[in-house]
């Protein structure tokens, strides 16, 4: 198996719950949104594959109609807006084919009532020349499905298409459904971004779903399966998702060359808080070679079992990361010890305040490797007594306006080493800045932890009276392989 040349980080690896039987939930579903589901359905011929024509046959359908497409290609340049629970019907990949030309906004943008299903079928999507919209080089949601409450029985079914290297990806909020025998190629993009937006009908929908238990086996999902993914990128790993706002979803029983799996945390995505729960299951999965991650979780509590993985850099590795942990973001701040938003020791250290060393800075390197601290006097600390916990600067003798606060790395007798901020300068130290250093016991959702009080739909939320009472959900990770595949917590 391949290597990676360059060192591995420190690995834990989960316990392995009892087997556990999963819901065949989506089977159902899918043979459910396969029906209109309503009687008097007809089915409305589109003239032709451009925009003006679909659109056209797309007003003059009613709930639980069909609009066809004939073959053709077509370059569209404006988003087809479809608030009906209609299926749109392509004559097949190859046959039917969609450019996107569209210079802001969707391709296709589908709100579906209430008790209905919308479906997207037979279609093959192609890049129509511009190359991303301003300049990214994926548009989330170029596709979308949208419901205002995943209770009320509005579903989406994206089936049998070719996503054929396009600048987006497919895009699900709130709604539950199911994407199945799709074919996705793409240059080291992604394939879909999934939501919770609108969660138990809720404005900040994210907010409820973060309450609610994972519930996994349970029907609410959005499934990913029996599609195949194949990514033509030489150098970097293409996505299957990438997930906020509470989002829950299932990936099973497909095939990928050269993919991983992700989320976004609370961190980033400011108010709208991270991903929630994902499964990963009975999939093929062969790296390509790329590198050593099959996926990764910034904030969903995860199940990762029964899948065949090869062509990772060896180990396979599953990463488990605590963005807030090495940057101050906008709205919950970081993880530094102190933030309220978090669990922090507060009882721990010599005093019993959660303060477990206060020193003051002899020497620091940023030169090679992680940087580097070194107290004055002799604390005489063990090897790696610190690992993990946090080290914050309390002065900035030479005004660095560096962020203040790093995990720690490792640690010998009076020297620490603390990880990298990444998206600014890391912290810097200079001769005779005072450091103390404090643990952090839980960051607020995180992988293995969620449920906890509803918060206020504002802005810039405080924490409610109650916080933080979220709980252990922990993620598991059994039955893969060939390929050794491991958890690897992260250290920024």
């Amino acid at each position: 198996m391949p290597t990676n040349p360059k060192a591995d980080r420190n690995l834990r690896r989960a316990p392995t719950p009892a087997p556990r039987v999963t819901a065949l939930v989506s089977l159902a579903a899918t043979l459910i949104l396969t029906a209109s589901g309503l009687a008097g359905a007809t089915t409305i011929n589109a003239k032709s594959a451009s925009q003006s024509d679909v659109a056209a046959a797309v007003a003059s359908a009613a709930d639980g109609d069909t609009v066809t497409i004939p073959g053709g290609t077509a370059s569209w340049t404006r988003t087809l807006q479809v608030k009906r629970g209609i299926t749109i019907q392509g004559a097949g990949v190859g046959v039917t084919i969609i450019k996107d030309n569209v210079a802001s906004g969707q391709l296709i943008s589908m709100t579906v009532p209430a008790g209905l299903t919308s479906r997207v079928t037979g279609i093959e999507f192609q890049d129509g020349g511009h190359g991303g919209r301003g300049g990214y080089a994926n548009n989330p949601g170029l596709v979308n499905a949208q419901c205002a409450d995943q209770r009320n029985g509005a579903q989406f079914r994206f089936d049998h298409n070719k996503w054929n290297d396009v600048f987006g990806d497919v895009g699900v909020d709130t709604i539950l459904g199911v994407a199945d025998h799709n074919t996705f190629i793409s240059n080291g993009r992604g394939s879909f971004s999934i939501y919770a937006d609108h969660y138990d009908g809720q404005p900040n929908g994210y907010d409820y779903s973060w309450h609610d238990p994972c519930n996994f086996g349970s029907a609410n999902f959005f499934f990913i399966e029996d599609n195949t993914f194949t990514n033509t990128n030489a150098t970097n790993q293409a996505f299957i998702t990438d997930a906020v706002a509470g989002a829950r979803f299932v990936i099973r029983h497909n095939t990928s060359t050269g993919y991983r799996t992700g989320d976004h945390g609370t961190d980033s995505v400011g108010r709208q808080r991270g991903s929630r729960c994902y499964e990963v299951y009975n999939n093929t999965m062969d790296g390509a070679n790329l590198n050593k991650y099959i996926g990764g979780s910034r904030a969903s509590t995860v199940l990762i079992h029964d899948n065949t993985i090869s062509n990772y850099w060896s180990p396979a590795q599953y990463s488990l990361d605590a963005f807030r942990t090495f940057y101050r973001f906008s709205i919950f701040g970081g993880a530094d010890g102190t933030n309220p938003w978090d669990v922090n020791d507060t009882t721990g250290g010599r005093n019993h305040n959660g303060i477990y060393f206060t020193g003051t800075v002899a020497s620091s390197t940023s030169a090679g490797g992680l940087p580097t601290v070194t107290v004055s006097g002799n604390p005489n600390w063990t090897t790696n007594q610190w690992y993990g916990y946090v080290v914050r600067r309390l002065t900035d003798n030479c005004n660095s306006g560096t962020i203040n606060y790093a995990e720690i790395a490792s640690n010998n007798s009076n020297t620490l080493t603390y990880g990298y901020a990444q998206y600014e300068p890391s912290m810097s130290f200079c001769v005779g800045d005072s450091l103390e250093i404090r643990k952090v016991i839980h960051p607020m959702d995180t992988s293995g932890r969620g449920q906890g009080s509803i918060l206020a739909n504002v802005l810039n939320a405080t924490p409610p009276q109650t916080w933080n009472d979220q709980v252990t959900e922990p993620s598991y990770m059994w039955n893969n392989g060939p390929e050794t595949t491991l958890f690897a917590p992260s250290t920024g």
